[in-house]
């Protein structure tokens, strides 16, 4: 059985005509470059073609817009690009699309807010600052956190976010961080008395952590904490980028002034 008309239009038309991953559109140079795919492959044989299915294979539930070379990803990355995977990446999209129309106000809030905050954090280069611990990091890293308090107390108005995805990825990252940082500016007992983690920043903004006032165990009990929530920040942070680059092209993410 082939797709219906009308499957084909709620798709196409929730989807607003562009690919649910890389938003690029299906249209592009008068060229139709879109493709109807399946999460649950027609075949058993297909791509997640063995997971239960509640509705039709053909119906819409278990179509994702995409463009070819997405399509091609999705179906040779199976374990990546799991069921719940694309019925999340596809609810993800046409909730933003929907937001685009129903609420152009709450969006050139969450526009300002970005704009604001790339302005006057160096954001583009937050990987590079954390790319030494847990031996050193740039304390230029603390301008994150300076910023977003600085720019929720001037600008009540714009935090929370109005967009739940962005508002998501976004508190994500910044309560990453937040985790990161209490370690780098904390201090551990030692003996009896309390000790920086890490000290004062050098001519080079380096702060490194202060390993020979330190014992053994606690610098390598240390490491594995700050290793932990690097990895953790980095996540976030590169999630937080793909997700505006895909749903907020407005914003200039190396704005930094």
């Amino acid at each position: 059985m082939s797709i219906s008309h009308p499957e084909i239009k709620k798709l196409y038309g929730l989807a607003a005509g562009r690919c649910s991953i890389c938003k690029m559109d299906v249209f592009g140079n008068d060229v139709h470059i879109g493709e109807m795919a399946h999460i649950i492959a027609k075949s058993l044989k297909g791509a997640r073609g063995n997971e239960a299915l509640s509705g039709g294979r053909n119906s819409y539930d278990n179509l994702i817009l995409l463009c070819a070379n997405h399509h091609t990803e999705v179906d040779q990355n199976p374990n990546f690009y799991t069921v719940e995977k694309l019925q999340s990446i596809k609810a993800e999209h046409e909730k933003t699309v929907a937001s685009l129309f129903d609420t152009p106000k709450e969006r050139d809030n969450d526009l300002s807010f970005l704009k604001i905050f790339m302005r006057f954090v160096p954001f583009t280069r937050l990987r590079y600052f954390v790319e030494h611990l847990p031996t050193s990091v740039k304390l230029e890293l603390c301008s994150v956190g300076d910023m977003f308090e600085a720019h929720c107390k001037d600008n009540p108005h714009l935090y929370p976010l109005n967009d739940q995805n962005l508002q998501g990825y976004f508190d994500t990252f910044i309560r990453s961080y937040y985790d990161l940082w209490y370690v780098i500016s904390g201090s551990t007992d030692v003996e009896g008395r309390q000790q920086s983690i890490f000290s004062q920043a050098d001519e080079r903004f380096y702060l490194h952590m202060e390993r020979k006032h330190l014992p053994y165990e606690k610098v390598a009990e240390l490491n594995d904490i700050l290793n932990e929530k690097n990895s953790k920040f980095i996540t976030a942070y590169m999630n937080l980028i793909d997700f505006i680059r895909g749903n907020y092209k407005e914003v200039d993410l190396n704005s930094y002034q």
